[in-house]
């Protein structure tokens, strides 16, 4: 795709905000590597996939990507049998359990997402890497001290000898300030040696090996002679627990090493996964939709929006390849046309791209060989060029390259889309004007899809005479001196200086002088663009017109064939209870629908409004509405209505709020209200189950619980609520042991009637925070959670709203 165009479209400003979205560096790469394809089948492909991604995200939440990172260097580190410290093999650790995440959350999305699913299959699962580097290191990446059995071994030894060693010296200390060569009771260590200061002049009094000098010579630190020997072992067994670290950290690398190819495999699929749920995030972001590729050049945005302009935007429907390939669009200054060409090159290219376009749903593309823009303001200091002759060097550059296209594809159109904005300008007018429609006609004659824009009356004119060009306009309100931005295909925008210029308060006799400056055949020209465009306006609302008229008479027919449905209902029922003389009424009123609407049969579908036409329809609607008065006063005095038993309730008496007792009809249970939804459903837990039922089939409970029972639940719920914590620490504990205790936990929250509490489980490996949002999507208790903020715990901590 042509480098230039990406630029002036700001493509990748679109690629920087999805590369926001990603969760790893994995899936950022994927997008630094993003360009439009050219190609319908990877294009369907990559759109779809999308698709599938935002459906599942919103049916399943969040993909659990955390932890994922790029550890491509420490695989291959671990294949060459190098060693890795802990803190890496943990990032490894990290990654293989998204993998194992990653894997069981697309398991449940098979119906939804089965590409995805597909492609999140070819995860491998590495338990053994996993319950390692858990086992083994702690969470800072620490070899754990019983991470073996030598270990273990070795650390008793260690801790035996710093006891003795320390014993040991406490005595000599003493001993030494008894007699004067020391001052302070203090041992130290110098040089990894355990020792004790003494006064210099007295070291002869406590032989041993001097490790170290004051800073003042004063006082000499000694390792007294009888520890020697017992330093010694204890220098020894730390090397001996370095060493066995080592071998620790070697078998764990090697263990990576193992897995190192699948290891790698993994790390492409989940970059692809972590891309595709970005482009899903940012289509949800920006409302897009999936557009529908087209295999001819049929180009059809409907209310289309440019993705990077903030706060309300102006939608536009933006078509052309259907009945005509060139579009002109005229319009004051700021009116939104360089918006316009923007906004459908832009689309184009995200489109081509496998994203989502932020338009309604419904929207078409075609697939582009090329896409090309001349768009803003192409002056060039450097090149010393003016802003005419840069846009007209790029032009060039343009035309000669589809010109090549066209040769090389013979009698087909060049699938290309060309954005021109205020093609010709720059220059003077008239050989601008004349430049401008040689250029459109040659890049209509090549079949391209050309959109430009221009302030030229000759393109208006042009547009109008040429088949396959079309003109169009942004609005510009006359009273207000605003821009709207609207952007209307097939009318042609308005030259209104001289007005405007009038309503900001130039003299009128300014004004008219300007008009009598204009060249007569302009005048006449522009004239007769308006009178086409009024006769254009006046025929779309005649059409309007008919359609509406069409849709009363549909609705009419419709309304008759909806009476007959219900006239039909009623004679069944007045067969069934015996009622004859409410079936002749129904027959008779049957005979009559029939009659009237073999009337409104026998009416052109396609009639012009008239006078006449709207009396026949308001005779036909009052004709229709008496018979329907009549039918229903007499079958209201033949056939009661059935009474409502008296012991059923009015649904609307019912008053619901969470934690009220009501009646289920369709269990005949009492339960109590979980939660009241704003469409008038109701989640009501009965015993052990929690049923969804509308807020209008629910009665008052059939057996309500005594006064005592209430009072006593109320005494319980005060006095939970006057001790409970709203912060619970389960480091340390297993992932069962943890839940065991969330259970109770939330019984008492909400007995207390809490409405948030806060988790502290750690960071560590992951597990333990897994095990405890597992628990926490399944609990009946729990509307939502996540992870605290950076400043209050981050990934060591779940924030929970009950």
């Amino acid at each position: 795709m042509d480098a230039h165009t990406l630029k002036v479209l700001e493509y990748e400003k679109v690629t920087a905000q999805l590369s926001g979205l990603c969760a790893s560096s994995l899936g950022k790469g994927r997008v630094f590597a993003l360009r439009p394809r050219t190609d319908p089948g990877w294009i369907r492909a990559r759109l779809n996939e999308t698709s599938e991604a935002r459906a599942t995200i919103q049916d399943l939440g969040a993909v659990p990507f955390g932890g994922l990172a790029d550890i491509g260097e420490l695989i291959q580190r671990a294949s060459a049998e190098r060693l890795l410290e802990g803190y890496e093999v943990l990032q490894v650790a990290a990654c293989c359990r998204a993998s194992r995440l990653v894997s069981e959350y697309f398991e449940s999305a098979e119906e939804i997402a089965p590409g995805l699913c597909s492609l999140a299959a070819r995860l491998s699962v590495y338990e053994e890497i996993e319950r390692e580097a858990e086992r083994r290191l702690d969470d800072d990446g620490q070899v754990r001290p019983d991470a073996s059995s030598t270990l273990v071994s070795l650390r008793r030894r260690e801790e035996s000898l710093r006891v003795q060693i320390q014993e040991s010296l406490r005595e000599m200390l003493d001993r030494a300030v008894r007699g004067g060569q020391a001052r302070e009771r203090i041992i130290v260590q110098r040089q990894g040696r355990y020792c004790i200061p003494v006064r210099a002049g007295d070291q002869s009094h406590v032989p041993g090996i001097v490790h170290d000098r004051s800073d003042s010579g004063v006082t000499v630190f000694i390792e007294p002679q009888p520890v020697v020997e017992r330093g010694n072992d204890l220098r020894q067994t730390e090397l001996d627990i370095d060493e066995e670290i080592r071998r620790i950290l070697r078998d764990l690398s090697l263990l990576i090493g193992q897995f190192a190819d699948a290891l790698a495999a993994d790390q492409r699929t989940l970059g692809v996964l972590d891309f595709i749920c970005a482009k899903a995030r940012l289509a949800a972001n920006m409302g897009a939709t999936n557009p529908h590729v087209r295999d001819d050049m049929v180009f059809d945005l409907r209310a289309a929006r440019h993705p990077l302009i903030e706060g309300d935007v102006v939608a536009n429907d933006i078509r052309a390849g259907d009945g005509f390939n060139t579009v002109v669009i005229t319009g004051p200054n700021t009116g939104g046309k360089t918006v316009a060409i923007k906004t459908a090159g832009l689309l184009a290219l995200m489109a081509q791209s496998g994203i989502h376009v932020p338009a309604d749903a419904g929207s078409e593309v075609a697939v582009f060989d090329y896409i090309f823009a001349d768009i803003g303001d192409e002056q060039s200091i450097e090149q010393s060029l003016s802003t005419f002759s840069s846009h007209m060097s790029q032009i060039v550059r343009i035309v000669q390259r589809v010109g090549a296209h066209r040769r090389r594809s013979g009698t087909g159109p060049v699938q290309a889309l060309v954005l021109l904005d205020e093609v010709g300008a720059g220059t003077d007018p008239t050989e601008g004007a004349a430049l401008a429609r040689a250029i459109l006609e040659e890049l209509h004659a090549s079949g391209c899809i050309t959109i430009a824009t221009t302030h030229y009356n000759e393109l208006k004119a042009f547009a109008y005479s040429t088949a396959g060009v079309e003109n169009a306009s942004v609005e510009f309100d006359v009273k207000s001196l605003q821009p709207t931005y609207r952007l209307f295909i097939g009318r042609p925008g308005a030259s209104n200086a001289i007005e405007i210029a009038q309503r900001l308060g130039l003299p009128r006799r300014i004004a008219a002088g300007a008009s009598g400056y204009i060249d007569e055949d302009e005048i006449q020209l522009d004239e007769l663009i308006r009178q086409m465009d009024g006769s254009r306006r006046a025929l779309d609302r005649q059409r309007g017109e008919m359609s509406r008229t069409q849709q009363d008479l549909e609705g009419i027919q419709r309304e008759h064939a909806e009476q007959l449905e219900r006239f039909e209902d009623e004679r069944d029922e007045a067969l069934e209870e015996g009622f004859e003389e409410a079936l002749s009424i129904v027959r008779e009123a049957e005979e009559e629908a029939r009659a009237i609407i073999a009337e409104l049969q026998r009416q052109p579908k396609q009639s012009k409004v008239t006078e006449d036409g709207r009396r026949r329809l308001a005779q036909m609607r009052e004709q229709v509405d008496k018979r329907l008065r009549k039918q229903r006063q007499r079958t209201e005095e033949t056939v009661p209505e059935p009474e409502a038993p008296a012991d059923e309730p009015e649904p609307d008496t019912i008053s619901l709020h969470a934690g009220d007792l009501v009646h289920v009809p369709s269990v005949s249970r009492d339960g109590t209200i979980a939660r009241v939804h704003d469409d008038g459903r109701v989640d009501v837990e009965v015993g052990a189950m929690t049923i969804e039922a509308r807020a209008a089939d629910l009665q008052p409970p059939r057996n309500p619980p005594s006064d005592e029972s209430r009072d006593l639940a109320q005494r319980m719920a005060t006095a939970k609520s006057m001790t409970f914590d709203h912060e619970i620490d389960i480091r340390g504990t297993t992932v069962g042991e943890a839940i065991s205790d969330l259970e109770k936990y939330l019984d008492d929250a909400m007995l207390a009637g809490a409405t948030h509490i806060r988790i502290i489980h750690g960071k560590g490996t992951g597990a333990l925070r897994e095990g405890v949002h597992g628990f926490l999507r399944g609990h009946r208790s729990v509307s939502s959670f996540h992870l605290a903020e950076m400043n209050e715990g981050g990934d060591g901590a779940t924030e929970v709203r009950l």
